[in-house]
């Protein structure tokens, strides 16, 4: 390093350059250097919102270690929501949330409002865009999402709902889980607490609430109803356990057998006993395949099952498309890869997304319901010859 070509700036040197670009390069640190002052003190204000009155604040070295800032930037922003009344110092002993500025008084009076979204699993196929559609909505409105998988168990539902109850967010929009005990009692304290709530995808029977729905019914009857025209007139029904949609796509199916005057036969409809995965579909059509008088036609509640069906077909000397016409739902990737292509019904998840959260941000009525129609998407499965 020639000292005639460096000169020392901020503890370091830098290589000399004119008078009027140093200028813009201090200017520029400056302004790094206040983004993330802002983001630091954005991070804290949503941290004090999920803390009660009096509580403890983090030492500012963990502050510090946490959000990967300078300890000048904390205490600048820590400083800051003293002065905002939003903090308080006791001396030796630390900062503390002020006993009026939390919750929603906070998060509103700094511009920020925060939503839950309770779905069974993010990287489940259809979550995905009902997600990206309440986010868009989120996004334009200004409001964060909090996502919270719950696997379909009533009891992470509780534990998620009380939590949001607890971080004071400003509306919960719910894909109702389906597995275990039923639990109503957060629903209620959410009414409580003042904190509106959506359905989303599907309702939970004993709970007035907006809900935006996916027309199950409909999915059943126009699934079935083309097996039917491609020339199948023993039609097997395949689902998971027995609960509001499984049961609506059946009645569906149901309606679409009578329409046509054919028998609804109770060894053709088999409803599995877990919500597992493993195997889902395959051994169902094992058993419905084994018979003398087989099906020539399989609706299957889901992409997941109609799979585990072509197994089982193939496994029988049965050529999908050909000997046994297939339809599935919920139009997933699954579909292009089978062989023949899947029949399938596609639901409006990034549209019911959508809807939902306008219905948050409307705060509609509690009995205000909107229905989601499916369409079939027809590939080679469900030809019969």
């Amino acid at each position: 390093m020639e000292n005639s070509s460096f000169i020392p700036y901020n503890n370091q040197y830098v290589r000399y350059k004119p008078v009027i670009q140093i200028i813009e390069l201090e200017v520029t640190l400056m302004n790094v250097s206040s983004l993330r002052y802002m983001q630091v003190k954005e991070h804290l204000i949503r941290h004090i919102a999920s803390l009660k009155p009096n509580d403890r604040l983090p030492s500012r070295t963990v502050l510090s270690e946490t959000y990967q800032a300078a300890r000048t930037t904390i205490e600048r922003a820590v400083s800051e929501l003293i002065g905002e009344g939003l903090l308080y110092a006791r001396d030796g002993s630390g900062t503390y949330v002020s006993e009026a500025n939390t919750g929603n008084a906070l998060l509103e009076g700094n511009g920020v409002k925060t939503w839950g979204l309770l779905i069974p699993d993010i990287l489940h196929y259809i979550y995905p865009g009902i997600v990206r559609g309440v986010g868009d909505v989120a996004n334009n409105h200004d409001v964060n999402v909090i996502i919270c998988n719950t696997d379909n168990e009533y009891e992470k539902q509780t534990k998620h709902i009380n939590k949001l109850i607890e971080s004071k967010v400003h509306g919960v929009i719910i894909v109702p889980a389906i597995s275990g005990a039923i639990d109503l009692q957060p629903f209620y304290k959410l009414k409580e607490s003042g904190i509106p709530f959506v359905f989303c995808h599907r309702m939970l029977e004993g709970i007035q609430a907006p809900r935006v729905i996916s027309n199950n019914f409909y999915a059943g009857y126009i699934a079935t109803k083309h097996l039917i025209a491609s020339g199948c007139k023993k039609i097997a029904y395949i689902s998971r356990p027995v609960y509001s949609a499984s049961s609506d796509r059946y009645q569906g199916y149901v309606c679409a057998l009578s329409e046509a005057g054919i028998p609804v036969r109770r060894d053709r409809i088999l409803f599995e006993s877990s919500f597992e995965t493993d195997g889902e579909g395959y051994y169902s059509a094992q058993r419905i395949l084994a018979g003398d008088d087989r099906p020539d036609g399989i609706f299957c509640f889901n992409d997941g099952i109609a799979k585990g069906a072509y197994d089982a077909a193939g496994e029988a000397g049965l050529k999908v498309g050909t000997d046994l016409g297939i339809a599935g739902c919920d139009d997933t990737n699954i579909c292009g890869t089978l062989k023949p292509k899947l029949t399938s019904v596609k639901f409006q998840t990034y549209e019911t997304g959508v809807q939902a959260a306008r219905l948050l941000c409307d705060g509609t009525e509690d009995n205000q319901t909107i229905v989601q129609q499916p369409e079939l998407i027809i590939r080679e499965s469900s030809s019969v010859v």
